[in-house]
């Protein structure tokens, strides 16, 4: 008979001790996995969550960058239009009066 039997026949350790040892063995394994599966769960609710938090940011930012682009090129199209040569001469005509001078009154100077 080995050790363990011999200890068992005696009555030092009976099987009930046995029994307590491996289920709480067993209890405490299966308690660390279910907070294990519990910190996974809660991880992938935050995860989630600031997932779609940041996919907002990002959806509002890209509306601002396509809000900002429509504008400037509204801006371009305005710029290109005030400086067209027959808007400058609309403008110096009817706001500050001037005129082209006549061929007889300009000179060329030539260097």
């Amino acid at each position: 008979m080995n050790a363990a039997a011999r200890l068992l026949n005696q009555g030092e350790l009976s099987r009930g001790w046995v029994v307590t040892i491996f289920l709480s063995r067993f209890h405490f394994a299966f308690c660390f996995l279910a907070m294990l599966t519990l910190i996974s769960a809660l991880s992938l609710v935050y995860v989630t969550n600031s997932v779609r938090t940041l996919n907002a940011e990002v959806q509002q930012s890209l509306d601002e960058k396509d809000r900002l682009l429509l504008q400037w090129n509204q801006l371009l199209l305005e710029k290109s239009s005030m400086l067209m040569q027959s808007r400058v001469e609309n403008v110096a005509e009817e706001r500050l009066s001037m005129a082209f001078p006549d061929s007889k009154v300009v000179v060329m100077v030539n260097e």
